[in-house]
C-alpha cells in the first residue's frame, strides 16, 4: 500500500460535469452571499449616515469647525465599504446569471435581475437584453472589470457629492459662520 501524501490537486478536481444538484446548491450559496453583502451596505449605510448626522449636529451646535470635517470622514468610509462590497458582489451575480444559464433558467432570472440594476449593469447593455443575451454573450459579460470604471457610476457621484458638500460645509462654518477650528 503507497503512502503518498494526499494533495489538494488529487482529490478536489472534478473529473465529469456537475450535476444539477451541486449547481443548485451553488446558485444557493452565491445567491446567499449577494444577500449578506446587500445587507452588509445597508446596515453600514444606516450607521454611517446617522453617526455623519450625529457630528455635523453637534459641530453646529458647539460652534466647532473640527467637528464637521471630522464628520466627512463617514462619506469617505461609506464609498470604501461600496467599492469592497461592489467588487466582491459583481462577481458573484456574473456567476448566478451563467449558473441560471446552466440550469436553463430563461424567464424570471434572479441573475438578470441582479444585473440590470443601474449601480451593476454593463456598461452597453439595457435592462431587459440580458435576459435575452445567448449563452456565448453571457460568458462575456465582465461584471468583474475594473473597479476605476465603476467610479463614475450614480452611488459613488452621490458620494462625491456628499463628500464635498460637507468639505463646503466646514469651510462656510469657518469662514462665515466664524466657528472655532476645535
Amino acid at each position: 500500500m503507497l503512502n503518498r501524501p494526499v494533495g489538494y490537486p488529487s482529490f478536489m478536481v472534478a473529473r465529469d460535469a456537475p450535476d444539477n444538484e451541486s449547481l443548485r446548491l451553488e446558485l444557493q450559496e452565491a445567491i446567499a452571499m449577494v444577500r449578506h453583502l446587500t445587507s452588509l451596505v445597508t446596515q453600514a449605510g444606516g450607521f454611517i449616515t446617522t453617526a455623519d448626522v450625529v457630528l455635523i449636529s453637534y459641530g453646529f451646535a458647539q460652534k466647532l469647525a473640527g467637528i464637521i470635517l471630522l464628520a466627512t470622514v463617514f462619506p469617505i468610509s461609506l464609498l470604501i465599504i461600496f467599492i469592497v462590497t461592489s467588487s466582491m458582489g459583481r462577481p458573484l451575480i456574473s456567476l448566478i446569471v451563467r449558473i441560471e444559464r446552466k440550469l436553463l433558467v430563461r424567464e424570471d432570472s434572479l441573475g438578470a435581475t441582479l444585473a440590470a440594476h443601474p449601480a451593476i449593469r454593463p456598461i452597453g447593455i439595457a435592462y431587459g437584453d440580458i435576459e435575452k443575451l445567448d449563452d456565448e454573450k453571457v460568458r462575456e459579460i465582465d461584471l468583474s472589470s475594473s473597479t476605476w470604471r465603476w467610479l463614475g457610476r450614480p452611488i459613488p457621484i452621490i458620494l462625491y457629492t456628499i463628500i464635498a458638500s460637507q468639505l463646503g460645509l466646514f469651510v462656510v462654518a469657518l469662514t462665515v459662520f466664524h466657528h472655532r477650528f476645535m
